[in-house]
């Protein structure tokens, strides 16, 4: 039930999940993540994992009424941290003067919390754990905690099997636009890493996870950078990235030779914050280029603009109506239940639960209503069903509408700014292209540069050959 749920929330939260890799689907292993959205990371897990997970969560949610029920049917292991310690001051400074050190004051505190995840483990559970220790809104991997290593060093130790062996399985998890409703995510189940002997060094798995969940992540140093390579890529593919290793691939290929132009990189900066602005994407000006030389303007604004305007858009409004005031209401409660920017998300998805539960009963009630009032012999308790199948039908037409028909509204609003402002538009039109054909171009010097080396490397292998023959 709790793995429909977190699918039925991924699918509404995110417009497009790409997953790539194959993941270990055996027991007795260890699922580990990068932690960059609260709740919304072990959600994501929880749905496309294939395999059942028990995550680990920190100890503090526990305290909460609205978390507790969740963590509790999802059999989740509390767990203390660092940070979390820290705010409890007078136990610490007690430990403290008691002689303890802090790292045996953190040991001692979860020694519980490591004793059921080494149990859990041997018994072929697969745990769920973030070893960043806490969800960050940075787009780069933070330092991973040795905690899972040493969770997995003690289940070997535990295990009375002398070919018991854990499994790690590192998984990255890539926000295209984290901040944005209805984005793009992709998740890349990395290569599991084997875990057979308890004298391996905490360190060297410490490694081996890091390196894995790094070859799947594009690293940045800030947000903007990371959406001005997004904007790149979809100029230069007219699409967003289906997987995070293909977007890690392309910005390590061409990275060098769009950072010796600093000046171009400004320019693509101020044409995506101009095209955001207008709530347009690349590939939506791509599709209306690639149209309009089989169509003429004004045919493809009546033709498209059609079925838009009389069904996607009405449908479209009327979702957005649908999850619009309940998504506001649940962001206030979680503002005015918690100060912890750490918390606020979790919060958000906590109180979205069930605030989306009684707008759903209200909004039931009320198309039931409408439908007596219409239609007077129809059925109370029938009545009320299709009241309840409405909203969620609604939404998810909406949905439907939105990915279906994804480039003409972009393209319109372009279209309006032709039809009003039309120097404006030529602008935009002309600074577009030009970028658009430089972006093409510096691909083209890199790609044609590996074609080069390729060559020269077969060449050398080629003489080499032939050397080796005339010696034999």
């Amino acid at each position: 039930m709790l793995r429909v749920l977190a699918k039925a929330l991924s699918r509404i939260f995110f417009r497009r999940i790409s997953v790539s890799g194959t993941p270990y689907v055996g027991p007795h292993a260890i699922w580990a993540s990068n932690h960059q959205s609260g709740i919304v990371d072990p959600a994501i897990m929880m749905a496309l994992a294939p395999v059942p997970l028990r995550p680990i969560s920190k100890h503090t949610l526990w305290a909460h009424p609205i978390m507790r029920p969740l963590l509790e049917l999802t059999k989740s292991i509390p767990v203390r941290r660092t940070q979390d310690m820290m705010i409890e001051a007078q136990a610490y400074k007690q430990a403290l003067e008691r002689g303890v050190s802090e790292k045996e004051w953190r040991a001692d505190a979860n020694t519980e919390a490591f004793q059921a995840v080494s149990d859990a483990i041997v018994a072929g559970d697969r745990i769920l754990i973030f070893p960043e220790g806490v969800s960050h809104d940075l787009p780069y991997l933070q330092k991973l905690k040795t905690g899972i290593a040493r969770m997995a060093l003690q289940a070997m130790t535990h295990s009375r099997n002398e070919n018991f062996t854990v499994v790690l399985q590192p998984v990255a998890i890539d926000y295209f636009e984290k901040d944005e409703y209805r984005s793009d995510i992709a998740v890349h189940f990395c290569e599991p890493i084997a875990v057979t002997s308890s004298e391996t060094p905490v360190e060297d798995l410490m490694d081996a996870l890091q390196h894995s969940i790094l070859e799947a992540l594009a690293q940045f140093s800030t947000w903007d950078e990371k959406r001005n390579w997004l904007f790149l890529f979809e100029i230069a593919y007219g699409r967003p990235p289906q997987s995070a290793r293909e977007f890690r691939v392309f910005v390590d290929t061409y990275r060098p030779e769009f950072d010796k132009d600093p000046v171009f990189l400004a320019r693509v900066q101020t044409m995506r914050r101009m095209l955001l602005a207008m709530n347009i994407s690349p590939a939506q000006i791509i599709w209306g280029e690639a149209h309009e030389k089989k169509r003429s303007f004004f045919k493809l604004i009546t033709t498209q603009g059609l079925f838009y305007f009389l069904i996607a858009g009405p449908i479209e409004y009327l979702s957005f109506f649908v999850w619009f005031i309940p998504q506001r209401i649940a962001g206030f409660l979680a503002d005015i239940s918690t100060s912890d920017r750490d918390v606020l998300a979790t919060m958000k998805i906590a109180h979205g639960v069930y605030v989306f539960a009684i707008w759903i009963a209200l909004g039931s009630l009320s198309a039931k209503a409408i439908l007596l009032l219409i239609w007077p012999e129809l059925n109370e308790a029938l009545a009320f069903i299709i009241g309840l199948a409405s909203g969620p039908l609604i939404l998810f037409m909406g949905l439907w509408s939105t990915e279906r028909h994804d480039h003409f509204p972009g393209y319109w609003r372009l279209a309006k700014l032709r039809l009003l402002f039309p120097r404006g538009w030529r602008e935009v039109i002309d600074e577009w292209r030009g970028m658009s054909e430089a972006v093409v171009s510096k691909i083209d010097v890199v790609n044609q540069r590996h074609i080069e080396n390729e060559r020269q490397i077969r060449a050398r292998y080629g003489r080499a050959t032939s050397v080796s023959q005339q010696l034999v």
